[in-house]
This record gives C-alpha cells, sequence and structure tokens, in this order.
C-alpha cells in the first residue's frame, strides 16, 4: 500500500506475494518461490490475504475521515465535528382559514384536512381559537414529511374534526412551505464546500439546521433576511435567538454556519477569532422575555378547600404552558388556559380570564408578541379569585 500527499493506493494479492518472495528469497536463496504447497508457501499466502483485509480497512476509514468522500452516518458525525448538520426530512406547512363557532378553543392535530387534487392529509400543528368572525387561520402540516405539493388555490376537505368547526374556506392557502426529503450525502457535500468556500452563504434553513443544537425548541430561533423581510439589506442575516448556552458559544455556532461575506444585524455582539487568529465580530438579537401576568375567577366545588385548589390550578396552568411551548412572536389567547383550570380537581367552572405584560395596566383576552420577544409565565403571577 502506497500513501503520499496525493492520497493512498491499494496494493495487489501479486505486489505482496512479490514482496514476500524478496523476504523469503534472503532467507532461503534466490531460487525459493511461493507456490500454493507447503508449510512456509501457505502461511505468506495468509499473511497476503490479511495484508489485503487490514489495507481495505486503512481504506474505508481514509474514505470516511474526509469530508469529500464520506457518506452515510460517517459523513453525518464527520460534518458535525465542522458545525454542519444535515437537513432532516420536512413536512410541507400552510395557512388556511376554517370556519366554526365563535370562541371555540380547539387543540392541536384536532383538525384533519384532505387536498382534492392529491389526497394528502394534513393536520392542524397548535391550539386555535375560533375569532369573533368565525374563523380562523391554521397552520395545517402535512401528516408525513417529503415532497409534497399544495397549490394556493386547490380546495380542501374536512375528514375529521370537533363538532363546533363548521367549514374551511375558500380563499387561497397561505404561507406555504414545501416539504423536503432527507439530505441526500451528494447534497450534503455540495452545502458543505459552498459553507466553506470564500463569500459563500449556507441557505436560511440550512442556518437554522445548524443552530438548532443551540436553542430548546426551533420555536425560540428565526433567522431573517432580504427574502423574508424587505428591510433587510440584501447579504445580511438577523439572528434572533432565546439560546440554551453561553453567548461566546452561541456566536462561535454563527460563526461556523453562516461563513465569510455575511453581514450580521442585531444587538449582541462577540469576537471569535477566524483560522488565521483574525477577530471576526458576529453580532445578533437576543430575544426579549417578556413577563405575562394571568387572571382567572373560578368557583369552586363544595367540599373543597379553597387553598389547595387555588395552588393546582396554577400547577395545571404551568404545565399546559410547558407542553404548549410559547415561542418568538407568540400570540396568547385568555381562553386556552380554560381547559387546564377545569381539568384540576375541585374547580366547578371558570367565569372569567384575561392576560397581559407584566408591565401593562389594564388586561385582555388575548395579547400578541413581536418576532424578538418570548412570554415568560410564573405561578406568582397568576392571580386567581373565587
Amino acid at each position: 500500500m502506497e500513501i503520499n500527499e496525493k492520497g493512498y493506493t491499494l496494493s495487489t494479492a501479486n505486489e505482496i506475494i512479490a514482496e514476500w518472495e524478496k523476504q523469503l528469497q534472503k532467507k532461503f536463496g534466490s531460487d525459493f518461490f511461493i507456490k500454493p504447497e507447503g508449510v512456509i508457501d501457505n502461511i505468506a499466502f495468509s499473511a497476503a490475504v490479511s495484508e489485503l483485509l487490514l489495507q481495505e480497512q486503512v481504506a474505508y476509514l481514509a474514505k470516511q475521515f474526509d469530508p469529500e468522500t464520506a457518506d452515510g452516518f460517517w459523513q453525518d458525525a464527520l460534518y458535525e465535528r465542522i458545525g454542519i448538520k444535515r437537513l432532516e426530512s420536512a413536512r410541507t406547512v400552510f395557512t388556511k382559514k376554517v370556519k366554526g363557532i365563535a370562541g371555540y378553543s380547539g387543540a392541536a392535530k384536532s383538525i384533519t384536512v384532505r387536498s382534492s387534487s392529491t389526497n394528502e392529509e394534513f393536520v392542524n400543528r397548535s391550539d386555535y381559537i375560533i375569532e369573533e368572525d368565525g374563523t380562523a387561520k391554521i397552520e395545517f402540516e402535512a401528516v408525513i414529511s417529503g415532497i409534497i405539493k399544495v397549490n394556493a388555490g386547490e380546495t380542501f376537505t374536512i375528514v375529521s374534526a370537533p363538532n363546533e368547526i363548521t367549514g374551511i374556506s375558500d380563499e387561497d392557502a397561505e404561507q406555504i412551505a414545501a416539504g423536503s426529503e432527507r439530505e441526500s450525502d451528494m447534497d450534503f457535500r455540495i452545502r458543505f464546500r459552498n459553507s466553506k468556500s470564500q463569500n459563500a452563504r449556507a441557505t436560511r434553513n440550512a442556518n437554522i439546521a445548524n443552530l438548532l443544537p443551540f436553542v430548546d425548541d426551533m420555536s425560540y430561533l428565526k433567522i431573517i433576511d432580504c427574502k423574508t423581510d424587505e428591510t433587510i439589506s440584501p447579504g445580511t442575516l438577523l439572528i434572533i435567538a432565546k439560546h440554551n448556552t453561553t453567548d461566546e458559544e452561541f456566536a462561535k455556532a454563527i460563526f461556523n454556519t453562516a461563513v465569510d461575506g455575511v453581514a450580521y444585524s442585531g444587538d449582541t455582539t462577540v469576537i471569535v477569532q477566524d483560522s488565521e487568529g483574525q477577530d471576526v465580530p458576529i453580532t445578533w438579537k437576543k430575544a426579549q422575555e417578556v413577563p405575562v401576568d394571568i387572571s382567572a375567577t373560578i368557583k369552586v366545588r363544595t367540599g373543597y378547600y379553597q387553598n389547595t385548589v387555588i395552588a393546582n390550578v396554577k400547577d395545571k396552568i404551568l404545565e399546559y404552558i410547558e407542553k404548549r411551548i410559547y415561542g418568538l412572536e407568540s400570540k396568547i389567547y385568555a381562553t386556552e388556559f380554560i381547559v387546564p383550570m377545569l381539568e384540576t380537581d375541585g374547580v366547578e367552572a371558570v367565569t372569567e380570564v384575561q392576560v397581559k405584560r407584566t408591565s401593562d395596566s389594564a388586561f385582555s383576552d388575548s395579547l400578541c408578541l413581536t418576532r424578538d420577544q418570548f412570554p415568560a409565565f410564573a405561578f406568582e403571577r397568576i392571580s386567581l379569585n373565587v
């Protein structure tokens, strides 16, 4: 096996046997030749086979430790060490209006619709509230991942839904995001090359995928460019995040993800060093925590200790919030919290519930945060009247 700066070349069985002959001729004389007979000859043949197997193992490892030739699991592990993750398959998502009884609060995955053109089925991704006009904009996602096309004008029929849902709007679907298959080895390799080339930029989806390990949920991360916000200059990224690591580590993650040639926008800057020891400022916008108050009036069943019920209701609300996960740009409906309250043992009825920013003076039925804000709830900020 020959190894040099150009790579490696595997030996053939004949080459190995010839080398063994040279070594054995030094001991037994120049007229010694390896033939498929005799003890020494058989040992030589066995050694040659063992060496061929070893060379194949070395070649396999050399392939898998080279980013230009690694594949499958090895490619995933190698690229992850250099800060790039394979894009997993994604589901097609779109927004569509449904009709129903005003004020009705529905749960995630309670509505299933079917495309009249492809027969593919979709379910609502999150909880929803029917507005006063009897409609709600609901985000649907495909039941299966992969490339499933949705045209804005195609029609849908309801497969299953609560009785309070009366139909689906004829208005066009909006915010359509096509699904995708799991990134192939070749596409993954091309993205690796692009990410390391001078002035190259990874795609917005790739940046999101690479930064996901540094947030607790994808709803805590937004990457905005000129395609999604006309106020953003071309070649600039506005990364908004509630990260789960140090600012220094998050800055390194951004640097390894977005690569050279990209300008950054935001209010937090950390200096990282490139491979040549040069200082590079990395800027992003830290998501702002917005404390939220919840106020409700409940009726406690006869025979239950009032203070215990109140404490249990607060715990139930916080448990619901933890599962629900309110991310950036959340819209919080007060009526959402009726369900966990009614599920609490000892609660007979909920007569009123409202929400507000802690800093606001008045409560309301709903609360809308901006794209760089996320809500924060706490036991002491839930007030219950009986």
